[in-house]
């Protein structure tokens, strides 16, 4: 064995804090090495003047600090964006004959939700969906909605007032499979026009794309980066897989949206909160591996 060697792993066995396999090692080499016997002799018991052979161990337990730091705040990150969505998220409420009280009168009209309805979104549209459309104008989409941290905090009522001059048709855009339900329609446009669908479904499109990007990105991992370390193949593989997790946490297996930009925002939000929960538990582990003492 190298005297260089036995002199850095002196001062840990010193300390104790060389593995018995080290010590046997240094132990056996002593009895033939006299120089390497009185840099041993020279050592006063656990004091080490020179710490020279111990920075390596200081700098693997300040990098073990940083990335445990760094994991542990990811993870309370991560957390608290779902519980905030769970919390924040409007519940659609599906339309019944008891949702809604219209009264109106000259120039406007006036919508009394029921209690249970915490938030009222408003959706207008400009686009001529009916065949017997006399003439263009405007659509008014209404959702009524909750969320439980309006039930936990107390929700205030809901009123809606409608300007009739500015809208031809107004509907309730929750009527059960996502049906629209007509609710003021002054010039008879739908009729026979049968109900109306808004496609809210991109969600659904994401989770695709991002798993044909996770499959390219494995198929890269067993060719182009196939000499990558494991943990780096897991942080580029991480990323659309984190993706896909924070949709069904943000959305569940209902991939529709009311709200998708509102929903987009949370799930981005969340996606960088597991990424950097597994990029740093990744780094974690491959700087434990690196600085590890052998056993």
């Amino acid at each position: 064995m190298d005297c260089q060697v036995i002199r850095d792993l002196i001062p840990l066995c010193k300390e104790d804090l060389a593995s018995l396999a080290s010590k046997k090692i240094v132990e056996e080499h002593l009895l033939t090495c006299k120089e390497c016997k009185a840099y041993y002799d020279s050592l006063e018991e656990n004091k080490i003047e020179s710490t020279e052979p111990l920075d390596f161990l200081d700098m693997a337990v300040n990098k073990n600090k940083k990335y445990y730091g760094l994991m542990i705040g990811s993870l309370v990150l991560s957390i608290f964006l779902i519980i905030f969505s769970f919390l924040t998220s409007p519940r659609p409420i599906d339309y019944e004959k008891d949702l809604i009280k219209s009264s109106s009168n000259s120039d406007e009209i006036i919508y009394d939700f029921r209690d249970d309805v915490t938030r009222v979104y408003t959706l207008v549209s400009d686009e001529g969906d009916f065949t017997n459309k006399s003439r263009p104008g405007k659509s008014l989409y209404i959702d009524a909605s909750y969320t439980y941290l309006d039930r936990i905090l107390g929700g205030k009522k809901q009123t809606l007032k409608v300007n009739k001059k500015d809208y031809d048709l107004i509907f309730y855009n929750k009527n059960g499979n996502g049906s629209a339900k007509v609710l003021y329609d002054p010039y008879s446009l739908t009729i026979n026009s049968g109900s109306l669908l808004l496609p809210r479904l991109i969600f659904a499109i994401y989770i695709k794309i991002a798993f044909v990007i996770f499959l390219i990105l494995l198929a890269l991992n067993f060719t182009l980066f196939r000499k990558s370390t494991k943990y780096k193949k897991i942080r580029i593989v991480t990323l659309p897989l984190a993706y896909i997790l924070s949709t069904f946490l943000i959305k569940g297996l209902n991939f529709a949206s009311m709200h998708p930009v509102r929903d987009f925002v949370f799930i981005v939000l969340t996606t960088f909160s597991i990424y950097l929960l597994i990029v740093t538990i990744s780094l974690y582990l491959e700087n434990k591996d690196k600085y590890k003492l052998a056993n």
